[in-house]
């Protein structure tokens, strides 16, 4: 990694998990963190079930811009197999992201981790990106702090020339 490296590390976190994951991976990189806020409160069954149908919903303005920004990485929840309706909305709003690298990880209760890097990663190549990587994490382990290997070796390969 260039000692000069802009690293933007976005995120959407419900219960605290994804935002744990992703604090700690920005400090590891030394990148900017930025959360993604829903425009009003999580009703979740409803916002699960837009997750699901790969919808959007309106999140509060964000640094959406990647000019002067080297690499992106998204850090997301698994909903139903799928990335939250917020995560959606950011993805869409991306912009000046072309020929950049991105990476993508995700924070999940036990499963549906490759459909939703999947989906991060179909909207971001449809932007001229370029996915690099990915990660998965488990909840539970977050919990309890086993997730340090994980983000040690995710960052380690982001990190690298």
């Amino acid at each position: 990694m260039r000692i000069d490296m802009a690293i933007r590390v976005v995120y959407y976190s419900w219960k605290g998990h994804t935002e744990k994951v992703a604090t700690a991976l920005a400090k590891l990189l030394g990148a900017e963190l930025v959360r993604i806020e829903p425009d009003r409160e999580c009703r979740i069954g409803r916002e699960a079930m837009k997750a699901f149908l790969g919808m959007k919903s309106p999140i509060r303005p964000t640094k959406n811009d990647l000019s002067g920004i080297d690499a992106l990485i998204i850090a997301s929840p698994v909903w139903a197999g799928k990335v939250p309706p917020y995560v959606n909305a950011y993805l869409d709003s991306v912009r000046g992201g072309t020929g950049k690298p991105f990476h993508v990880i995700v924070e999940m209760g036990g499963r549906g981790d490759q459909s939703a890097i999947a989906r991060v990663r179909k909207a971001l190549e449809r932007k001229g990106m370029e996915f690099v990587s990915s990660a998965s994490t488990i909840e539970k382990d977050v919990e309890s702090g086993a997730f340090a290997g994980t983000l040690e070796q995710f960052a380690a390969g982001i990190r690298r020339p």
